[in-house]
């Protein structure tokens, strides 16, 4: 069971040591699946002001428009990004809101807090917590995203371990925003027959059925 997190200044006088501490490069690019058309759609680095509602969402209570906050969810492969996109019904629905594959390059290193001990680091153990970050409730996750976003006003977001692909999982936070590129590296609709067997891989990979 995941502990409440300590307070905001107890986190800040824990610091972040050296191994706890990432710094994704420009040269690794991000990946996010997300609808195009429908209701609250956002552009592909478009952050969400509207929160908490999922894992990692820092936005002040009560859910609401909060302008101030932002968040974005990406992930280190295209099926990592497929698996928490469409891990409800565990249905990789290629037409729903006209979903896109997208990936990005950020222009600077992002500075990231590792939750998860993916580089060996044991931050949630050493401040009082545990790795259950990565599975515990959303509303006591998000309660160590707002303590952990006010503690250290130097990060870029969080790095954990998704639930569904086991591969390494982004909360970027909007501190983010001037890294984003003009563009991004790729982005094609899941329909595209380029992504046709990626998508079966992963589908068979992680168990999804494909429409």
């Amino acid at each position: 069971m995941l502990p409440p997190p300590p307070s905001i200044v107890t986190l800040r006088d824990a610091g972040i040591l050296a191994g706890e501490r990432r710094a994704w490069q420009p040269t690794d690019v991000l990946w996010r699946v997300h609808r195009t058309t429908g209701s609250h759609v956002l552009p592909w680095n478009g952050l969400r002001t509207f929160g908490p509602i999922l894992r990692f969402d820092h936005h002040p209570r009560p859910r609401d428009e909060h302008p101030d906050y932002g968040i974005w969810y990406g992930a280190s492969s295209p099926r990592g990004a497929l698996a928490e996109a469409f891990q409800s019904a565990r249905v990789i629905d290629r037409h729903y809101g006209d979903p896109y594959l997208t990936g990005v390059r950020c222009l600077r290193p992002l500075r990231l807090l590792d939750v998860s001990g993916i580089d060996g680091g044991a931050w949630a153990t050493r401040v009082g917590g545990n790795h259950a970050l990565d599975s515990a409730a959303h509303g006591r996750t998000q309660h160590w995203a707002r303590n952990i976003h006010r503690a250290h006003a130097d990060l870029d977001g969080l790095m954990y371990r998704g639930r569904f692909a086991g591969s390494v999982c982004i909360a970027l936070v909007e501190r983010v925003e001037d890294a984003f590129p003009v563009r991004p590296e790729l982005s094609l609709p899941l329909t595209h027959p380029a992504l046709a067997g990626p998508i079966d891989t992963a589908g068979r990979q992680l168990g999804y059925v494909i429409t």
